[in-house]
């Protein structure tokens, strides 16, 4: 029997693990030929033990991955040939019900041998371009509207690739040298991963990780346990109501209940909708990642993620409800949903907890559109955007300008997204009076002016998606903080509907006033000075500091 490993060596293992993944990520981004792994970040690379455990995910990850990776290589379990691999062998699938909750994640798996003996699997996902389908829009009725399912399925066997899935992705995709670039970049990071993996087990003489594994899983569960402890226990409601989502004519409802008791918490979303017939119903598995992701920032932010963290949180969904969807919904936008998510637990810990909490967010749900069409040589084009809104303030600090939340991915250099479409940027800045007011004020949103120019590289027009927007719920304030307006979307001056697919030709100018986020207090009882400082950075017009401030502005600042 091996020795017991000391809290010394614990500790120094299992910040190795997550070095390894971290590296396996370095791995990803250099070796990826798109701009959604190399800028945008939307990727996550993680060490399971041979049961399937989590043990580490790399500290660049998506929060929207946090609670999707534990389950993900247990659902590859369930796969007869995955059980079976052998050294060299990856795996690979963008299943929505078994991995990412949306076709446009792929995820690469692949176990890991140790002279002959399988001693844990690693698991890279990545965010990409596109799967076919029909681009960037909610409106989509299922899933097979939304491009190439790929099932569980033997990507490299004993490390020669099967030309043969291959060929079938390169035929559904709009950049298949990229899409397939990018996949074997998630191949290169397994194998990494592996390598460094292996190295750490010889370093420490190790045969297995089950017994680091038990250690980092028990220490990790109890330190959640002490922090929701913590709260006061009881039984906390909230709910919320989209409306107009891509023309669906229904409100969308969104229930929870939150139990606290004896150092556990269960989130029970029964009550909310049953799923619909647009591309925004969610997977349990993004459901348990985008209510594992708050509560896991708010009680225990500093342990390293893994599966012992999520232990002490249940999390229940109807079935066949747009948060517990059932095939073959269309999930391409699951993200409209599930951004709302952490909303709705704060709104829910707002009488436990409030001096804790955050105002709403303009970035939530996540701003995100995608530019395609081709040049008149041919080629095709894919660009990538993010928009970010303000972030709602804290009892004690100002919400931050133009953050991603709760997404917390990147934002794509203009640059980069000028050389991959006939588009230009004439204006990116700072919203004006798109902050809530409140002692803290909120996040300063932001007004994107995109034109396509006269002379543009183009074959016909650009297709454009651009997802966003709150769909009637109100980015609420705090404390008396006030709330923000509804986002604007126009094209030529004439309001578009966000969601939905826009043509853009030569000369067009699409214009977007992103949010900011929700003010914390009475606006009444901010610092005068602070007001005055938001003038001048014009995130705050003189007419708004007197209305909503009380502060006049007579003198040029």
């Amino acid at each position: 029997m091996a020795p017991a490993l000391t809290p010394l060596q614990i500790e120094l293992l299992w910040r190795r693990l997550v070095t390894t993944v971290d590296e396996a990520a370095t791995t990803l981004v250099r070796t990826s030929f798109s701009s959604v792994i190399r800028d945008f970040h939307d990727y996550a690379c993680a060490i399971f033990d041979p049961s399937g455990r989590m043990l580490a995910q790399s500290t660049h990850s998506t929060p929207g991955l946090l609670g999707i990776l534990p389950f993900t290589i247990p659902n590859f379990l369930g796969h007869a040939g995955f059980r079976a691999a052998k050294p060299g062998d990856v795996f690979v699938t963008n299943d929505p019900w078994l991995a990412s909750g949306h076709l446009i994640d792929i995820t690469v798996a692949m176990p890991v041998f140790r002279r002959g003996k399988l001693v844990a699997y690693v698991l890279v996902v990545v965010h990409h371009l596109n799967v076919g389908g029909r681009l960037a829009t909610l409106e989509s009725r299922d899933v097979y509207e939304e491009g190439l399912k790929i099932p569980i399925v033997r990507l490299y066997r004993e490390g020669e690739p099967e030309e043969t899935v291959f060929e079938f992705i390169r035929a559904n995709v709009r950049e298949p040298d990229k899409v397939t670039g990018d996949i074997r970049a998630q191949v290169a990071a397994s194998h990494a991963a592996a390598t460094r993996l292996a190295a750490i087990m010889d370093d420490a003489q190790l045969e297995g990780l089950e017994a680091l594994a038990d250690e980092i899983i028990k220490r990790s569960e109890a330190s959640m346990r002490r922090a929701i402890r913590a709260l006061p226990e009881g039984e906390f409601e909230a709910e919320m109501t989209l409306s107009g989502v891509a023309g669906y004519n229904e409100p969308v409802r969104l229930a929870l209940r939150t139990t606290i008791r004896d150092g556990a918490i269960k989130l029970d979303y029964a009550g909310s909708s049953g799923q619909i017939p647009r591309a925004i119903n969610v997977t349990l598995n993004m459901t348990r990642s985008y209510s594992v992701y708050p509560l896991k920032c708010l009680l225990d932010p500093e342990v390293p993620n893994n599966e012992g963290c999520m232990r002490p949180i249940e999390i229940v969904a109807p079935e066949a409800s747009v948060l517990n969807a059932r095939f073959p919904a269309a999930t391409w936008g699951r993200t409209v949903i599930a951004h709302m998510l952490p909303e709705l637990i704060m709104r829910c810990l707002a009488k436990a907890v409030p001096d804790r909490l955050v105002a709403g967010s303009g970035s939530t749900p996540l701003w995100y559109g995608n530019f395609t069409g081709r040049r008149r040589d041919g080629r095709s084009f894919y660009a990538v955007v993010t928009f970010n809104g303000g972030l709602g303030a804290r009892g004690t600090r100002d919400g931050i300008s133009c953050l991603s939340y709760p997404a917390n991915v990147a934002s794509i250099p203009i640059e980069v997204i000028e050389g991959d479409a006939p588009i230009r940027f004439e204006v990116k800045s700072f919203a004006t009076d798109s902050a809530g007011a409140g002692r803290q004020r909120g996040g300063a949103g932001q007004r994107v002016v995109i034109r396509v120019p006269e002379d543009a590289d183009l074959d016909g027009h650009i297709l454009a998606g651009v997802r966003g927007g709150r769909f009637g719920v109100p980015i609420y304030g705090l404390e008396g903080g006030d709330e923000v307006p509804e986002p604007v979307a126009e094209v030529n001056g004439v309001r578009v509907v966000l969601g939905m697919q826009i043509e853009l030709r030569p000369g067009d100018v699409l214009e977007l006033t992103v949010p900011g986020g929700g003010g914390f207090g009475d606006p009444r009882s901010r610092n005068r000075e602070s007001v005055l400082q938001d003038v001048r950075d014009g995130i705050v017009s003189s007419e708004a500091a007197n209305r909503l401030y009380g502060v006049k502005v007579e003198e040029k600042l």
